[in-house]
């Protein structure tokens, strides 16, 4: 009864328009399991997404041609071979929709790439700022070593009395 009810209602509103329609009806073209509905779906999916259309050109196409084959076919009267040509043709939608996936997840996989040198070239900038750092360091305590060695010399120079250049007066 509810379900009647829900029809009546459907029957009754005025018809949506197809974009909508044809949006709303992939997941329940896939629920259903029939191949013409899911096929139309992907198809009007493929087609509008421009950024893949390099990608699913082909696969679009014989999507398409596998589309006409089942019409032409219904309209003879052939239904079993209008099924398989309505497979065939959510098969290459279905194929158009995961070549456009893999586009993506080509796109992905290169930014990480990227991104992964341009840290790795980071790193590797660093990595050489913090040796010539230490090296620097090693350098300077060298340098101040030195300088106290050097100073350490100078000042025992300077507390040893030296011995006066004239001679020492005789004693009577």
């Amino acid at each position: 009864m509810l379900r009647e009810k829900r029809l009546a209602f459907f029957r009754s509103v005025a018809p949506a328009p197809a974009a909508v329609v044809l949006l709303c009806s992939t997941h329940a073209a896939h629920a259903q399991g029939d191949d013409r509905t899911v096929a139309l779906a992907l198809v009007t999916e493929l087609e509008h997404d421009s950024a893949h259309l390099s990608v699913t050109v082909e696969p679009l196409a014989r999507a398409n041609d596998a589309l006409e084959q089942a019409a032409r076919l219904r309209t003879v009267g052939d239904e079993a071979h209008a099924r398989a040509a309505d497979g065939l043709a959510r098969e290459w939608a279905e194929t158009g929709r995961d070549l456009a996936r893999a586009a993506d997840a080509e796109q992905r996989a290169a930014d990480v790439r990227r991104r992964a040198l341009e840290s790795q070239a980071r790193l590797s900038r660093t990595r050489a700022l913090v040796e010539e750092g230490i090296a620097r360091v090693g350098r300077l305590g060298a340098e101040i070593e030195q300088a106290k060695r050097a100073g350490g010399e100078s000042r025992s120079a300077r507390e040893t009395p030296s011995k006066p250049n004239h001679p020492a007066a005789a004693k009577p």
